[in-house]
């Protein structure tokens, strides 16, 4: 096997790692390509390992990169800004533009992501009879949002007096609801005065399934 292809064990940070020099010195301006194209001594650990004090984690990207020239990574990637700063560290530039890109691409996803609204409706009616019950309907845009409503009223109780009521409304602005519209509607000779609030929350269309939304939107 010729010098330029050996073998070659690499302990950054206590992760072990295993390539060739060839790949090393993939891109020859670089850190790497001058550490193992021979431009100096290499620090070695007590097992004769090339020892580099870096972050061995993030390191596993950087020799995929040297490897396959394409920064491939996982979905819930944490470390990107960590990323960057070791690929200046090494030098290597085509993994600093794609790193740079990288990032751009995400910032471009956020700004494009798609909102929707959820929509409650309350309508809280008085009775024409004063020994009749006032009573409320609520209405969700969604089934999920719907059994939100049905577990607040659960925790609140069935009481349907005025302070029942704010105390719901004021639960739907715990889970971000805002009002959007207040309405009254005067009595008639089935129902006395109605009162109708229309509340509303932004959610991101990508956070929209059924756990997600419960986890994310619902803070009890």
């Amino acid at each position: 096997m010729s010098a330029t292809n050996s073998i070659v064990t690499l302990n950054v940070g206590g992760h072990i790692y295993t390539t060739t020099r060839s790949t090393l010195t993939s891109y020859p301006d670089s850190m790497l390509g001058a550490m193992f194209g021979g431009d100096f001594d290499a620090l070695r650990d007590d097992q004769g390992r090339y020892f580099i004090d870096r972050d061995g984690t993030v390191f596993e990207h950087v020799l995929n990169f040297l490897r396959t020239t394409q920064l491939v990574l996982p979905k819930d990637f944490k470390k990107l800004d960590l990323l960057e700063i070791e690929a200046d560290f090494y030098q290597i530039q085509p993994l600093i533009e794609a790193v740079k890109a990288y990032k751009a691409r995400l910032e471009q996803s956020k700004k494009e992501e798609r909102w929707t609204h959820d929509v409650v409706l309350v309508t809280f009616t008085e009775e024409i009879h004063s020994y009749d019950d006032p009573s409320l309907s609520v209405n969700a845009s969604r089934p999920e949002v719907d059994r939100m409503v049905k577990d607040l009223r659960k925790k609140i109780g069935l009481n349907l007096c005025e302070r029942y009521l704010a105390e719901l409304l004021g639960k739907l602005r715990d889970n971000s609801f805002t009002v959007q519209s207040y309405g009254v509607v005067p009595p008639d000779k089935k129902h006395g005065l109605r009162q109708i609030w229309t509340l509303e929350r932004k959610v991101p269309e990508d956070n929209r399934s059924p756990m997600n939304r419960m986890r994310a939107l619902l803070k009890l």
